[in-house]
C-alpha cells in the first residue's frame, strides 16, 4: 500500500500539563499523515483511551499524577504490544532499563522528527 493509501497514524497525546498537550497536539496535526485521536492529563486516562480508542502510537509524558508515565506505558506494552509508546520529557532524559521504551525531549519534537521516529519504530507494527 502506498503511503498516500494508508490511514493515517493515530495519535493518542497525554500530558498532565494543557499547555505541553496543546504544543504536542499542533506538531502531530501539522504532520502529514497523524491525526490526534484524542488527549489525555493522566495515566490513568490514557489506559481508558488506547482502550477505547485504538491508537497506533502515544505520545507519554513521563511525569504525570496517578500512575506515572513510564508505568503507563509498561501496560500499554503489555495490554497491546502493537501500540507504539513515546515517553517524552522536558527535564534530563530519564534512565530506563527497559530497552523497549524510548525517552525524548518533548521540547524537541517537530513534524520531521516524528515522522523519522514513525518509520523507525512503528511503520512495521502497523495493524
Amino acid at each position: 500500500m502506498s503511503a498516500l493509501a494508508q490511514p493515517p497514524v493515530r495519535v493518542l497525546v497525554v500530558d498532565d500539563s494543557e499547555v505541553f498537550r496543546n504544543v504536542l497536539w499542533a506538531v502531530v496535526a501539522a504532520t502529514q499523515g497523524f491525526e490526534v485521536v484524542g488527549t489525555a492529563s493522566s495515566g490513568r486516562e490514557a489506559l481508558f483511551l488506547v482502550e477505547s480508542l485504538g491508537p497506533d502510537l502515544v505520545l507519554l509524558d513521563v511525569q504525570m499524577p496517578d500512575i506515572d508515565g513510564i508505568e503507563t506505558a509498561r501496560r500499554i506494552r503489555r495490554r497491546y504490544p502493537d501500540v507504539v509508546v513515546l515517553l517524552l520529557t522536558a527535564t534530563r532524559q530519564a534512565f530506563l532499563s527497559d530497552p523497549s521504551l524510548t525517552v525524548e525531549d518533548k521540547r524537541e519534537l517537530s513534524s520531521e522528527w516524528l515522522l523519522d521516529f514513525w518509520r523507525r519504530h512503528g511503520q512495521s507494527r502497523r495493524r
